[in-house]
């Protein structure tokens, strides 16, 4: 697994956010999402390569395995049940929170077939289409999900979430991490 990083920014999108962004959680988020983005675009191209490339299929199960169910978690877990718990009427969650829970599970049934299916390339040449098929599938649901939260969520936490939100929020996510010390005074 790769060291977390403490920049301030990753630059490059392959380079796991920088936990120094968790001072305000929205801004791990959004960035958490810039790296989703480049992954997706690193999974569609690992799925047309042939020969299997080893090194690239490693840091994508680590990302896949450590990083995405991570941000998943923070969003779940974290994130949704400050917003709920700060929405208005007008913000019509009940519907947002319906369809980000769905996409979740689709991503989560994706996650776990590709996962399987790389931890499985160690002795194969090719990709299959079955798993080339997958690894699309994630990268498209993983894209399409980033538009609504983008758009909708984030913007509403910015919004709607207090300080006390955004605490509680960073606290869970660094202990998520095994940070908890990280931002002590």
């Amino acid at each position: 697994m790769k060291s977390i990083t403490t920049d301030h920014r990753s630059i490059d999108g392959k380079t796991p956010t920088s936990v120094m962004l968790l001072q305000n959680p929205l801004d791990f988020i959004a960035e958490d999402h810039l790296r989703l983005r480049a992954m997706c675009a690193a999974l569609d191209r690992l799925a047309e390569t042939t020969p299997v490339e080893g090194a690239a299929i490693s840091e994508m199960i680590d990302y896949l395995g450590h990083e995405l169910p991570l941000l998943l978690a923070d969003e779940d877990d974290d994130l949704m049940p400050h917003i709920l718990s700060r929405a208005e009427p007008e913000d019509e969650l009940p519907k947002l929170t319906r369809r980000l829970e769905k996409e979740h599970a689709e991503i989560a049934c994706l996650l776990k077939a590709v996962t399987s299916g790389l931890a499985g390339l160690a002795l194969a040449t090719s990709i299959s289409n079955a798993l080339r098929t997958s690894m699309h599938d994630l990268a498209d649901a993983a894209r399409r999900h980033l538009i609504l939260e983008n758009a909708v969520l984030l913007p509403l936490a910015k919004a709607r979430l207090t300080k006390e939100d955004l605490h509680a929020i960073r606290a869970a996510m660094l202990k998520r991490r095994g940070l908890e010390s990280l931002f002590a005074t």
